[in-house]
């Protein structure tokens, strides 16, 4: 996966300046290598059709090489990218397939693997998997930090949307404050939502909209139209509809340039609902001019 083959990389680096000759080991498979690492680059831009091309190619390699790691590296890879695509069921699918095989092998999945299985049923709506896989994640043993808590952001999500307040208490205690932009958001939104279930709207939109902040630094364009969203509802709470309405447009503008037609529109319905109701009339403006560019682009 992704941060094996970065660190394997490091490791070269460092032995061809240890002076000592390295134990090369049995030849690895350079075309496989090279084009897994093609994605890898190609996902690291944001290129996700690039990447998902690339890692289909190596995944198809490693099932030629007939080699059970790789297809579970690679298989988690192509999984990850095409969930950054927004094609959650094609990452369900790849990990089913990826699953199915390491089970005829008797071998069991990576931890990273079940992840996105959780990822990927949490996007569809299937919430009683998505706890499931969850769950299987963080019985793991043992489980690195960014696994877990990413992990407990899944299961704090679904506890949020079914209004859970312990439940998502339990899973913000586990994420502790990162650097890293995509484990803060994750923290960050999951603090913005029980602010949300305790009533404090004021902390919930100040903490969902640093959570999007985060998303959009981590380059998690959909988490950060997520989180815009939610700060929306935040604000409408207050009893600002026309800062809520801004909200709403600017997630619904991006979701709908991700490709995401159905959020996009269903957002910025909600967005113009509101700018009519506060008389925010350069909203509505913007609303339409989205709307019309989105309808006269044409289809790929």
């Amino acid at each position: 996966m992704t941060a094996r083959i970065l660190a394997a990389i490091l490791a070269l680096l460092l032995t061809a300046c240890s002076g000592s000759p390295p134990d090369e080991g049995p030849p690895p498979d350079r075309h496989l290598e090279q084009t897994n690492l093609a994605g890898t680059r190609a996902l690291a831009l944001n290129q996700t059709a690039e990447a998902i091309k690339q890692y289909r190619a190596a995944l198809t390699l490693a099932y030629e090489r007939d080699d059970a790691a790789a297809i579970g590296d690679v298989g988690y890879n192509l999984a990850v990218a095409q969930l950054r695509a927004g094609s959650a069921a094609d990452a369900a699918r790849t990990v089913r397939e990826t699953r199915a095989e390491l089970d005829r092998r008797r071998k069991p999945p990576p931890a990273e693997l079940v992840l996105v299985q959780a990822a990927a049923a949490y996007r569809l709506g299937a919430a009683d998997e998505a706890l499931a896989a969850a769950q299987e994640v963080l019985a793991r043993s043992p489980l690195d930090r960014e696994t877990a808590s990413r992990a407990w952001y899944i299961r704090g999500a679904v506890l949020a949307d079914r209004g859970d307040a312990q439940g998502l208490a339990q899973a913000l205690a586990a994420i502790p404050p990162s650097a890293q932009p995509d484990q803060e958001g994750d923290r960050l939104e999951l603090s913005g939502r029980a602010a949300l279930l305790a009533g404090a709207s004021d902390r919930a939109a100040r903490e969902l909209e640093q959570a999007a902040d985060q998303r959009r630094l981590a380059l998690d364009y959909r988490g950060m139209a997520r989180a815009l969203a939610l700060a929306g509802e935040a604000v409408l709470r207050q009893g600002r509809s026309a800062d809520a309405a801004v909200l709403f447009l600017r997630a619904g503008r991006s979701a709908l340039l991700q490709g995401d037609v159905a959020t996009g529109r269903t957002l910025l319905d909600r967005a113009d609902q509101l700018a009519r109701q506060s008389g925010a009339s350069d909203v509505r403006a913007e609303i339409e001019r989205v709307k019309k560019a989105a309808s006269s682009t044409p289809k790929p």
